[in-house]
């Protein structure tokens, strides 16, 4: 389990890190309706994906239920990730703030993602088992392919990435 919570740790901490990053990384900005199209589409085609790839259809719904809090989860965290980001600006830009302010700051935010990791892991525990390991593969495949968690928070990132 504190292996799992590690990885987890990790791979938000990097998503972090490229999303902090993204724009000075992407030499044009993608188009924002350009974008959630085709989160749609893929959002469609996973779903298909559920129905064909899970043929119990009270499996297949309680994983699309599942999907629809891991939809969810994701935009909340990216209005975590989008206040902070607006909150450490905004401290950025102040002359006089102390270090206590940035490290209350920091702090604060790192609680909040702490709290979204623990439900991210409990989401993927609760999605394996709906699936079995096969179903499980042709899922997750998909997933990492087309809804990668950094193209999700883009689609809903406020104006600027």
């Amino acid at each position: 389990m504190s292996t799992t919570v590690s990885a987890v740790s990790a791979i938000f901490l990097i998503t972090g890190i490229l999303l902090f990053s993204a724009c000075a990384l992407r030499p044009e900005v993608p188009d924002p309706v350009k974008v959630q199209e085709e989160i749609g589409e893929y959002r469609r085609q996973e779903l298909a994906l559920i129905s064909t790839t899970i043929p119990d259809p009270e499996r297949a719904n309680r994983m699309i239920r599942l999907l629809g809090e891991r939809d969810e989860l994701i935009a909340q965290s990216t209005k975590t990730i989008n206040a902070f980001r607006d909150q450490i600006s905004i401290l950025n830009a102040d002359y006089h703030a102390d270090r206590e302010s940035f490290e209350a700051l920091v702090a604060n935010y790192n609680s909040q993602r702490a709290v979204a990791q623990e439900k991210f892991t409990a989401l993927i525990g609760a999605m394996k088992k709906e699936a079995s390991s096969e179903e499980w593969k042709v899922i997750s495949k998909f997933q990492v392919e087309r809804l990668q968690p950094r193209r999700l928070t883009y689609g809903q990132a406020a104006a600027g990435g």
